[in-house]
């Protein structure tokens, strides 16, 4: 049963009318960008707890948040105490439907993340629409996973991501398979994938059916979205829609959603291609859950923070 918190920020979304912009900016694309707040930075707080760092590639922010030296180790399986410092590595692509820039909530989840796996976790900043298209985010998200697998070669790196992050994290791992070894890039260790937008067609007929219980997204206006984000390349180009790829010679794939979530379109087609591949993937559905469930502190996000604690410890590594 959905728990009483989650009943109730579901509840409290929906009387915020959030989904409106997403119809507004397809009715009006110039003042849903006017309105787009300024991406949100690692808190004081958060800086006190761990070490964080920064540069400037290309133009856009890349931060680095690790372990403070000295920090107690990791409590949960990714790192428990005795078992060794982790050495690894998560690129985390935040979501925002490729326009909206990283947010409060993003940092929470992932000082938690660091904290409980002792890993380092690095977060780019990366082009957003309409500004910038799938080619420029594409091209900037390779150049970062280039420059950390440079930096501590041998460590693994394992990819994540939420809604377009989650989609853009992807793609990105099917971009470095493509390469073939190419440059000694090794692939990623693992991929965990938070509500992922994986077809920006938003074409599922599926999709029309959860809409009403969805009280974060709607199809008009994302589908705007998507067309900012493919830009020149087509909708169905698998840069663009990972759905439209293969997922054979990937990583084994942490996916999570929740049912009352447009997007739980992709990741049950996502699941069934995994299960036509035969490729490694493992599927948690959350009945009665929102949009990126896991970042939201709800008693289901904690189960859920725990399945992907150990899938990182397992990925990468645990001393």
């Amino acid at each position: 049963m959905t728990s009483l918190p989650a009943r109730l920020l579901a509840l409290a979304i929906r009387l915020t009318g959030r989904r409106r912009s997403f119809a507004q900016a397809e009715r009006d694309p110039e003042a849903a960008v006017a309105r787009r707040p300024r991406p949100a930075r690692p808190t004081p707080a958060l800086r006190r707890t761990l070490a964080v760092t920064w540069e400037t590639r290309d133009g856009f922010e890349v931060y680095t948040l690790a372990p403070r030296t000295g920090a107690r180790a990791p409590r949960t399986g990714a790192g428990a105490p005795g078992q060794g410092a982790r050495t690894g590595r998560v690129i985390y692509l935040h979501g925002g439907a490729y326009t909206s820039p990283i947010t409060r909530l993003h940092w929470r989840f992932l000082a938690r993340l660091v904290s409980a796996t002792g890993l380092t976790v690095t977060v780019p900043l990366y082009p957003l629409t309409p500004e910038h298209a799938c080619a420029q985010a594409s091209a900037f998200a390779m150049a970062v996973y280039r420059a950390c697998a440079e930096a501590d070669p041998g460590a693994p790196i394992a990819l994540m991501g939420d809604s377009a992050g989650g989609g853009l994290a992807l793609s990105l791992a099917m971009q470095v398979r493509e390469t073939g070894g190419a440059g000694n890039l090794p692939g990623p260790a693992g991929l965990v994938l938070i509500s992922p937008w994986l077809d920006v067609t938003t074409a599922d007929p599926s999709q029309a059916r959860i809409e009403p219980r969805d009280v974060m997204l709607m199809r008009p206006g994302v589908r705007t979205l998507g067309r900012w984000y493919a830009g020149d390349w087509d909708l169905t180009d698998e840069r663009v829609s990972p759905l439209f790829g293969t997922l054979r010679g990937l990583p084994p794939i942490e996916l999570f959603c929740g049912t009352h979530d447009i997007l739980v379109a992709d990741a049950r087609r996502l699941a069934a291609l995994a299960r036509a591949e035969e490729a490694p993937l493992a599927y948690h559905e959350e009945p009665g859950l929102m949009h990126v469930y896991p970042l939201l502190g709800l008693p289901e996000s904690r189960r859920a923070e725990a399945r992907i604690w150990d899938f990182l410890g397992d990925r990468m590594g645990r001393g």
